[in-house]
């Protein structure tokens, strides 16, 4: 039975796919649409994994390999940044070649270690874990999630960040 990490597995594979097509792509408008297909998909698939994978990576395998994994994403996010400055100013299949670099290096030890040992140890968790729902939470915007709230009367939400809003209504 698939679980949320057979998702996240093929949200790599997504990933490369799309990559490797901007590196075939040339200046214009396919490129800035498979750019911000890339850049949607990682910052969701992201997003997901800091909510609700590197919690339980961080209780059944150590804080240190959630902490690296986090950091890794921190470096994706930079690579990102570059990369779509690089669309206007030259040099972005540099900074393409570089994102890819450091995304292979983090796929692969997600899945050679990581995502192995986490099945192994938190197995039930994840099986519990419906992707596309967690996709949905992570998709909602603030605005989405305080009207949300108020609907259901939930109090302080006016003080409340997204993360804060996501908890009270129950959608972490």
């Amino acid at each position: 039975m698939a679980d949320v990490l057979d998702h996240l597995i093929e949200e790599h594979r997504k990933v490369e796919q799309l990559l490797a097509r901007l590196k075939e792509s040339e200046p214009g408008a396919e490129r800035q649409d498979l750019f911000d297909e890339l850049r949607s998909s990682l910052g969701t698939h992201m997003a997901v994994e800091e909510r609700f994978v590197y919690p339980l990576m961080a209780e059944h395998l150590g804080e240190d390999e959630s902490a690296d994994a986090t950091d890794e994403h921190e470096l994706a996010r930079a690579g990102l940044a570059e990369a779509a400055k690089r669309l206007e100013e030259g040099a972005f299949e540099a900074a393409i070649d570089i994102l890819e670099a450091g995304i292979g290096h983090h796929v692969e030890e997600e899945e050679s270690d990581q995502f192995p040992a986490l099945r192994e140890k938190a197995g039930p968790q994840l099986a519990e874990m419906d992707p596309e729902a967690l996709e949905a939470v992570v998709d909602k915007t603030q605005a989405e999630l305080y009207d949300e709230a108020k609907e259901a009367g939930v109090d302080g939400r006016s003080t409340m960040d997204k993360e804060e809003l996501a908890e009270a209504l129950g959608e972490t």
